[in-house]
């Protein structure tokens, strides 16, 4: 390994990994490092092959993902700012030039800047240049957020809006330990008109690996996929030079987009 990838390499490891020293406490280390990120994601399945962009601001914030063929299903993903560059919608919008999407997400924050809720719409149109934005559709479901002393979700309450039976609130908790993963999951289903009957439990205990979880790389990442550990769930098929995964296991959520074989490439920076 030459002198340059072994001293980036050395600054990724002391970003993401040096806070696992610090006893007691969980490790807690911001996102958004400064020398890598997420630029592209590919299907590795001959049978649904395809590749999209991640394009950022000049303020290193995601704006976009982008298919090679935008297609129902397969919508490019836009992220929306607030003055105070804080997320405030993201849209599965079509390229048609019309301003329609297949799935959009409002959020309201708090006054701490954390998103506390988000309702989800289906296909409607939207418009982001104008104060509010305008998102105009069919909505589906909200979800309310809570938090740790961390800015870690520790908690999501999803109701469905449809007025089609059965309806469902479903509750997913969070309960992180001092390695800084989320060791245990439990998702609670209740039928909404039905609120006395005995709840649809379920419990995971995830299990991770020993690399830096690329999620980390910036916070909006984390809220998409509701990944907020210090490693990845379960061991990616292969990392890169630094640590990072870059195929991950089958039949994956990756930054919000299910991918048969998901593959991440990254781009370095001085």
């Amino acid at each position: 390994m030459n002198q340059r990838p072994c001293a980036l390499y050395c600054a990724i490891i002391a970003v993401l990994l040096l806070p696992a020293c610090l006893k007691p406490g969980p490790i807690i280390v911001p996102p958004g490092h400064p020398t890598a990120r997420i630029i592209q994601l590919k299907e590795l399945d001959p049978l649904y092959s395809d590749s999209s962009r991640v394009a950022y601001n000049q303020l290193g914030n995601p704006v976009s993902i982008t298919p090679s063929s935008v297609s129902t299903g397969y919508p490019m993903w836009l992220f929306r700012y607030d003055n105070q560059h804080r997320l405030i919608a993201s849209v599965g919008a079509y390229d048609n030039g019309l301003n329609m999407f297949e799935m959009a997400h409002r959020y309201v924050l708090n006054a701490a800047g954390r998103i506390i809720s988000d309702t989800t719409f289906v296909f409607g149109t939207f418009d982001t240049t104008v104060t509010p934005l305008r998102i105009t559709g069919q909505g589906v479901r909200t979800t309310s957020y809570n938090y740790d002393s961390y800015s870690r979700i520790t908690q999501t309450v999803t109701t469905d809006l449809v007025p089609d039976i059965p309806r469902f609130r479903t509750t997913v908790n969070y309960s992180y330990n001092n390695t800084g993963n989320a060791w245990k999951i439990v998702t609670i289903r209740v039928e909404i008109p039905y609120p006395h009957a005995i709840p649809d439990t379920s419990i995971t205990y995830p299990v991770y690996d020993n690399k830096p979880n690329f999620h980390r790389l910036h916070p909006v990442w984390q809220f998409v996929d509701r990944d907020y550990n210090t490693n990845n769930p379960g061991n990616a098929i292969s990392y890169d030079t630094y640590g990072l995964a870059t195929e991950m296991q089958p039949n994956t959520n990756i930054l919000g987009i299910f991918y048969h074989r998901g593959a991440i490439r990254y781009e370095y920076r001085p």
